[in-house]
């Protein structure tokens, strides 16, 4: 059966007021994922809905909660349950707004780090919905502040990222808690196995809609990207605000440890910038958001936490600072410009062995991503400590290198190049595309260029052309080749241990013939005069009878004290 799509707001039979206030807020005509969504929700049948971030999936649940939402009723008739504390605030936000006319509907939002008496004070005035993180929603569960055998309808905000975080198991306890007639709609940007698992376990015959953001609903976003080394981004970063006067930006990181380094070098540049990320507690996660809202900074400097949680209009730009592995995060990120159907742009640093995720992102997305070229002090190094932010980075070039062709190059540092410049000289000679080259490493009298199987034909084209005074020698790497990359360390063997005691022996009687000290037929040291030099037993007999000690590290310290032991008193 088809899903009709309606047009306008007034077809889904809501409350007037709810009209006015969504016509307040400039939301007249609904996305493709509300026009699909909002009349199978509002039968009260179970929805599996697939959507990227950016599309209204908010609103696709709360409009129908609204309508069913019964005013005289005591008790929790739904529950939202999402993966972060900012998505949490967004989602209470929204309803606050879409209420503004409507009496008798009572909202708590629930979240860790949020003092636990004002929940209590939520809680009491006893709320239809409920919008909570997993581990506070469960929290209350235990101390029986919340209770679950009303409920109506349970939702899933974000599912794939709940189970990434997780959460899967404290999900299931929470639908431990719950009636099994209720209502369950599941909103997630991918459906992998684990969700269809959870699903299938809660859900009784569900309704699987989609929606692929085409026509006007695909966000107006210009994607680039920069190729450069590691050491450039800062800088390359500032370049980027400053050449585009960029007044609102989000920075994305890979890592915690890596978002509050870029913050301070961002300071000590002069850019205005507000740290967030996991770690930070909930007051000062709560004042970063707030500032930056407000513009009282130009960057807000975040991980892949925030990106799904993040709902600030008018972001001029969404800045990659690390390309993430996965392509899923990277939709993500970019939603969090061009929202509203508002323009935007999307900034990716990447360096050589990146630039298949540049291809991945193509291909996930179906939208060019032009490569840009930027004036910036190249020489400037300024390289932030990466704490394991590339592990995922290895993984997915592992991945890569499974359909690939290594090539062994006979030029390197001597000659002039570093791995942009190598890459455009593969580009531009041999014709083979950026996305397609996996990776680049320069030594100093070769290199190695890793590329996909469809255009590693291309690359024997460089065989021949000759840069300064050297010739171009093009050969696929071989073990020989790659055995110059790491240096094999000897293995351990008595052999080995016997000759280095025979030099020590060698470089000791050598030693001895030019002042040094040997060892006497009876064992006791001498000098070349053959008088008797003090060994340490010696040393340490002579202080005894003079009554020193050492202590543990061999320093001398008062004797114990000789004579009677006082009484106590």
């Amino acid at each position: 059966m088809e899903t009709p799509v309606y047009k306008d707001f007034k077809n889904f039979g809501l409350q007037q007021s709810v009209l006015r206030a969504l016509e307040e807020e400039g939301v007249t005509c609904p996305t493709e994922i509300q026009g699909k969504v909002i009349p199978l929700a509002s039968r009260g049948g179970d929805v599996i809905a697939k959507a990227p971030t950016g599309t209204g999936k908010t609103l696709a649940y709360v409009l129908p909660l609204l309508k069913a939402a019964d005013v005289s009723s005591k008790s929790v008739e739904a529950l939202i349950l999402c993966p972060t504390r900012e998505l949490a605030i967004q989602i209470g936000d929204v309803i606050k707004s879409a209420t503004k006319y409507t009496e008798g509907i009572r909202t708590a939002v629930l979240y860790g780090g949020q003092d636990i008496q004002r929940q209590l004070f939520l809680l009491r005035k006893k709320p239809q919905i409920v919008v909570g993180t997993v581990g506070r929603v469960l929290d209350h569960i235990d101390r029986k502040t919340v209770k679950l055998n009303g409920l109506k309808t349970l939702v899933l905000d974000e599912c794939d990222v709940m189970l990434d975080m997780g959460f899967i198991g404290d999900i299931r306890k929470i639908v431990a808690k719950t009636n099994t007639d209720r209502q369950n709609l599941v909103f997630s940007a991918t459906i992998p196995d684990q969700i269809k698992a959870l699903c299938s376990e809660m859900m009784k015959d569900p309704v699987t809609v989609s929606s692929e953001c085409e026509g006007r609903e695909l966000p107006d976003v210009k994607q680039y990207y920069i190729l450069l080394k590691d050491s450039q981004r800062v800088e390359c970063l500032k370049a980027l605000v400053q050449k585009y006067s960029l007044k609102r930006t989000i920075v994305f990181c890979n890592t915690k440890f890596r978002a509050e380094k870029l913050a301070q070098a961002m300071k000590s540049k002069g850019i205005t910038c507000c740290l967030l990320h996991g770690d930070l507690d909930q007051k000062e996660r709560s004042a970063a958001m707030k500032a930056f809202k407000e513009g009282k900074y130009a960057m807000l400097v975040t991980t892949d936490v925030s990106a799904r949680g993040i709902d600030v209009e008018d972001v001029d730009a969404v800045i990659n600072f690390d390309p993430p592995a996965d392509e899923d995060y990277y939709v993500h990120r970019i939603g969090r410009t061009a929202r509203a159907f508002r323009k935007g742009a999307a900034y990716t640093l990447a360096e050589a062995y990146q630039l298949s995720y540049i291809q991945a992102y193509i291909r996930r997305t179906g939208v060019e991503i032009t490569p840009l070229e930027l004036e910036y002090d190249y020489a400037a190094s300024y390289t932030l400590p990466k704490d394991g932010s590339n592990k995922r980075d290895a993984e997915a070039r592992a991945r890569d290198r499974e359909n690939s062709v290594r090539y062994f190059l006979n030029i390197g540092k001597r000659d002039m190049f570093d791995k942009p410049t190598l890459v455009r000289l593969v580009c531009s000679k041999a014709g083979v595309s950026e996305y397609k080259i996996i990776d680049v490493k320069i030594r100093d009298t070769y290199s190695f260029v890793q590329v996909t199987l469809d255009e590693a034909e291309k690359v024997p084209a460089l065989k021949g052309l000759t840069v300064g005074s050297r010739r171009i020698n093009v050969d696929i790497a071989s073990e020989e080749a790659e055995s110059k990359e790491k240096k094999e360390k000897k293995p351990f063997s008595k052999e080995g241990a016997k000759v280095g005691r025979d030099r020590a022996a060698r470089e000791n009687k050598e030693r001895c013939g030019r002042g040094g000290k040997s060892k006497r037929a009876d064992g006791k040291k001498t000098d070349n005069t053959g008088s008797k030099v003090n060994t340490r037993k010696d040393k340490e007999k002579t202080r005894s009878k003079k009554g020193i000690v050492l202590n543990k590290k061999g320093q001398v310290q008062n004797p114990k004290p000789r004579g009677k032991r006082m009484k106590k008193l």
